[in-house]
């Protein structure tokens, strides 16, 4: 495929997700984070050009180095880190992201914030949420999130927590696509009742605006349960 074709591909692809989370949203206004990290550099670059906004990476430091590649060469976007982060990369993130989406554990956000606070700087966050209690996956257990959000907005103040994010099993944990369809939407649901309660519950948080659910394979499912945020990758790159 020449680079004409390809860079209109990316943009067809950008608009159908668009179309699809509006569509979806019934007039909600519902966040698009186009993740990148498996994206050649030109294809990200085409991507903004096409009207991206907002953009994810989840390696460090290879995330943060490419956004800063883009910032020299003049592109403007808000730069998310997406997943579980190791303890030691952590003092990398200070004034390199705007929002981290995957405070999983306790430990992640007491040293995020003596590393932001070092920096004489504040980050917005998100806490995930290990919505299906999987052995193999990070993240804060739905019972007693609201309490450790209210915990950690005090112990931790370089960190604004602005919401929660969560990833369910994946596709092949299911024995078909109507399983796979049921289940995932019951998380989700789990997730905006528990999102509504620690708005309801959590008065010191102000700031919590903010529901990340959903990819490539289930993002208009998200949006229809209430996500403000879906994190769409490989949904942009299809057909290259």
């Amino acid at each position: 495929m020449d680079t004409t074709s390809w860079q209109g591909q990316i943009k067809a692809n950008l608009d159908r997700v668009r179309e699809n989370i509006a569509a979806a949203a019934a007039g909600r206004e519902v966040a698009l984070i186009c993740v990148t990290k498996y994206a050649q550099d030109a294809w990200v670059e085409a991507l903004l050009d096409a009207g991206a906004e907002q953009l994810a990476e989840n390696l460090l430091p290879r995330g943060a180095e490419r956004f800063a590649r883009l910032f020299e060469s003049g592109y403007r976007f808000t730069r998310h880190l997406i997943g579980a982060q190791q303890s030691k990369k952590l003092k990398l993130i200070p004034g390199q992201f705007d929002l981290f989406q995957a405070v999983d554990r306790e430990k992640v956000a007491t040293l995020l914030n003596e590393h932001l606070q070092a920096a004489g700087a504040e980050l917005d966050v998100l806490l995930e949420i290990n919505i299906a209690g999987e052995e193999q996956k990070h993240g804060f257990g739905a019972d007693g999130a609201v309490e450790t959000a209210a915990r950690l907005a005090a112990e931790c103040p370089a960190l604004s927590i602005r919401g929660l994010m969560a990833v369910p099993p994946w596709p092949d944990a299911y024995a078909d696509d109507a399983e796979f369809e049921r289940e995932t939407r019951t998380y989700f649901r789990q997730m905006r009742s528990l999102f509504d309660r620690m708005s309801a519950d959590c008065p010191a948080l102000t700031g919590l605006d903010t529901l990340s659910l959903g990819m490539s394979q289930d993002y208009v499912w998200a949006v229809e349960e209430g996500a403000t945020m879906v994190r769409v990758g490989s949904a942009l790159f299809a057909g290259i």
